[in-house]
């Protein structure tokens, strides 16, 4: 044991003496007690801080940050997809002709008239705006007012208590006709909405004449037909841009038709506008912007493209693995109305009608408790009580918009555009309203959407911290306070390989007596029992 102990003893004095790492040889080859105990404690010290420096540098490492670079690049710019609605979802002409009872009982269209009631319940024209009526005084009539103080203290005045547990008449108002038509089928909705030959009066892109048959068309719940320009479609590539400015933009020109809209629903005249990627589904009712009747409407649009480290640098997905109700490329719009949709049926037994409907499911009528259980699922949805796991999308498109107004037309230029609108091949608007600047202007605006300039803000993540830095790091943490180097680490292993290769020698070695020890035993008993014999037999 003692020869053991001297050999380990003396490998690890040779390694104090010969390594290249400061102050371990200051503390061996020390004479003096107090200097080696100094050289000893400082060692220590330093290596102590270097190990709490390491666990940060490890640390900062598996979080795995980002560096996030921004760049602005010029190129030619693919012009992005563009989707107006009419601000009025059905045309109240073809909703009268429909004549459904739904629509009836609530109050959107009237109902039919009554044989006992003659000629006086007929529903011609407008009835819902002609059944209010306004008693005016003859100009001899004296009308007596009597001035009242209001008793904001009297327990039957209301006026100032809400209950915001009710919902608003608004509200009901648009759920019960969002209900109706999602019942309506497909091709039913889209007959009786606002037609793109209507709706479209002059289309212009890049310099060149478009037309109606450039948009695509679909349905939404809450603005009824709307019409892209620029969808991804196939093999067909969107169109590019290839200068900035309006005039190679897109310019439209839409007729809104305001004697078309239901008068107890669509409370605002205009068009909804969405800018949004070729390939990626708009929702109006969510994102977009309102443009306004009699005002030409420019959008300047300025593009930021958006990539992110998925993996685990970030929480992003490219969409794969995700069914989603709407076609078109992953957004995180897209994953929470589907997230939301899946709740509403396992939870309400029912789709939520202001969305599509999964396949072999009805929608919710719109009653107290199917709005009731909507509200419900989109507060526990919000509170986490129901999970809806909808990352960013790795790569993403924003147009971010410079919207300017000013009325149209100039009154110098009214005449070119009548001239224009009265000729054109196709649909336009009746004689009516062209032959009355007043009504033209309530039913007529003018909408440009180009780039501001063809160059774009490129936002990119990259790895913040990677295994090179990590190594650099700690060399030199463990360079400045224990004077290592990747050499003196090689002398480490050298100096453990050598003391292991002293401890499987020493163990040989012991393994080795013990056999000895055992084999000799055998033959000493056999010569003990031979000699007691002997010594009986001779006393025989």
């Amino acid at each position: 044991m003692e020869e053991k102990t001297a050999t380990i003893l003396g490998t690890l004095r040779q390694y104090g003496e010969t390594t290249s790492a400061h102050g371990i040889p200051r503390a061996v080859t020390t004479k003096s007690v107090p200097r080696r105990l100094f050289w000893t404690c400082l060692f220590l010290a330093s290596f102590s801080y270097f190990c709490c420096q390491a666990y940060d540098l490890v640390n900062k490492y598996i979080d795995y940050p980002v560096t996030t670079d921004i760049k602005i690049q010029w190129s030619e710019l693919e012009f992005p997809a563009v989707t107006i609605c009419n601000a009025n979802p059905l045309r109240f002409s073809k909703l009268l002709r429909l004549g459904h009872e739904g629509f009836q009982n609530a109050g959107f269209i009237p109902k039919p008239a009554k044989t006992s009631q003659g000629n006086q319940g007929k529903a011609q024209g407008r009835p819902l705006q002609q059944a209010k009526t306004t008693t005016v005084p003859s100009p001899t009539t004296t009308v007596t007012t009597e001035a009242t103080t209001p008793d904001y203290d009297s327990e039957d005045d209301d006026d100032y208590d809400y209950d915001y547990d009710d919902h608003h008449e608004d509200f009901k108002t648009a759920n019960t006709f969002m209900g109706l038509i999602a019942n309506l089928n497909s091709s039913t909705r889209q007959a009786i909405g606002h037609q793109a030959r209507d709706f479209i009066q002059e289309c212009q892109f890049d310099g060149r004449a478009c037309s109606p048959k450039n948009f695509s068309i679909f349905t939404d719940s809450t603005y009824g037909n709307c019409f892209t320009f620029n969808k991804a479609s196939g093999n067909t590539a969107p169109q590019s841009a290839t200068s900035a400015g309006p005039l190679n933009g897109l310019s439209l020109i839409l007729y809104i038709e305001q004697e078309e809209y239901i008068p107890s629903l669509t409370e605002k005249a205009g068009v909804r506008v969405v800018v949004h990627s070729p390939a990626r589904w708009p929702f109006p009712e969510f994102e977009g912007f309102d443009a306004a009747p009699g005002f030409l409407t420019s959008a300047g649009l300025r593009l930021t493209s958006i990539t992110r480290l998925g993996g685990r640098y970030g929480d992003c997905t490219n969409g794969g693995g995700y069914e989603l109700l709407y076609p078109g490329t992953y957004t995180q719009t897209n994953c929470l109305v589907t997230c939301h949709q899946g709740h509403m049926v396992s939870v309400c037994g029912c789709a939520d009608p202001s969305l599509r409907a999964p396949v072999n499911t009805t929608f919710c009528d719109s009653t107290t408790t199917s709005v009731d259980c909507k509200n419900r699922v989109r507060r526990e949805i919000v509170t986490g009580v129901l999970a809806c796991t909808c990352p960013a999308s790795c790569s993403d498109k924003v147009y971010g918009k410079a919207i300017g107004l000013s009325e149209w037309p100039a009154d110098s230029y009214l005449t070119n555009v009548l001239t224009k609108l009265q000729t054109k091949k196709g649909r336009r608007p009746g004689t009516a309203i062209l032959g009355d600047t007043d009504r033209f202007k309530r039913n007529l605006l003018k909408l440009n959407i180009y780039y501001e300039a063809l160059n774009y803000e490129k936002i990119s993540e990259s790895p913040g911290y990677e295994e090179e830095s990590l190594l650099g790091d700690l060399g030199g943490q463990l360079g400045l306070w224990v004077g290592m180097s990747l050499l003196s680490a090689m002398e480490i292993l050298e100096i453990f390989a050598d003391l292991f290769a002293i401890l499987c020698k020493k163990i040989s070695s012991k393994e080795m007596k013990s056999s000895k020890k055992i084999d000799v035993a055998p033959s000493e008993t056999k010569n003990a029992y031979d000699n007691l014999a002997l010594t009986i037999k001779g006393k025989m």
